[in-house]
Order: C-alpha cells, then structure tokens, then sequence
C-alpha cells in the first residue's frame, strides 16, 4: 500500500481509530504502512470514506493538515500579529503597522491558507471586519478543527441563568456595595 508522505503516524491511527480499528502505536510509519491492508477490512465506513477505494485514495493523496516548518511558522505568526494590531488600532495607516491597504491584503492572502493556527484565523476576521478590505478571506481549515471549533461554539450557545433573588429577613437585610 503507498501511502502519501504528508500523512503523518498520528493522523493515520487517528483516522483508524475514528474509524473503529485500534493500530498499534509502538511500531514506526514505514511498518504501519505495511501492515496497513490488512486492517481495510475492519475499517468502519462513513459519509466522508464511503469504501475501500475512497480510504486508498485519500490515502495516496496529499493530507488536507498543513505542518509549517519553524521558520514559515514565525513568518506566518509575524504577519498575523501585525494584521491583529491593526485591527486592534481602529484601521490606522502608521509608519509601525501598515502605511496603505495593498500591504494588508498581501498578508492575509499569504497566511489564509494556514487556517488551523487561531492567531490566522483571528487575523483573518479582523482583516474582514477592515473598511479597506478588498475581498471577503476564509481561512482554509481541516475538517478536525471546523468539528472542533463547532463543537466550541455549541458548549458557549449553552446558558446556565445562576442569578437567584431571595428576600432577606427584616433583622438582616442584605448590603450591597459598589466601589
């Protein structure tokens, strides 16, 4: 079986075990790629893998999970904290920031492809929110973190009220100050 390099050990008995097959973890890649066909078999399909041969075409291809190296990772960290202040700095064209908007949308058209790091996702909607933006920019994520992120935002939707008023006894009436 030929297995794309960019797919990692973890991400590959991550998307076994998603799938209902424990692989064992103490062996290296090249061994887990061998002895990967014959777990095929047990593998549970879903509306993502629909069968056999959409799990050895995705498996053949380039994976969606982009790994910057160390130096890309701080160039990319670099520009989004530059395009985070400027937002945060109300839009201003300064000498420490930006001085026009072509600098800006070549930022964010440089990192909106690494959309599993937060700080480009943040970036990203703050360059949305500008009024000198030229075009609306998505980050491109995994499909793991749009779960994640959803699942995020369904935990915040839920509201517990925890605010009980009781009456106090006449003898001992509540105080209630504000400095």
């Amino acid at each position: 079986m030929i297995v794309d390099k960019t797919h990692s050990k973890k991400d590959i008995l991550k998307l076994f075990k998603d799938h209902g097959v424990d692989l064992d973890n103490t062996i290296s890649k090249s061994q887990l790629v061998s002895t990967i066909d014959e777990y095929m078999d047990d593998f549970k399909y879903d509306d993502k893998i629909k069968n056999k041969t959409e799990l050895k075409t995705y498996l053949k291809t380039t994976s969606l999970k982009q790994r910057p190296n160390s130096f890309k990772k701080s160039e990319i960290m670099f520009k989004s904290k530059r395009l985070i202040k400027w937002g945060k700095n109300n839009y201003i064209f300064d000498g420490g920031t930006y001085m026009n908007g072509i600098k800006p949308y070549e930022d964010v058209m440089s990192i909106y492809m690494w959309g599993d790091l937060p700080s480009v996702r943040r970036a990203c909607n703050y360059y949305n929110d500008s009024p000198y933006r030229k075009n609306h920019v998505n980050p491109i994520m995994t499909d793991e973190i749009r779960e994640q992120i959803d699942n995020n935002r369904i935990i915040k939707q839920q509201v517990y009220n925890s605010l009980v008023i009781t009456k106090a006894p006449a003898d001992k009436p509540f105080v209630i100050n504000f400095d």
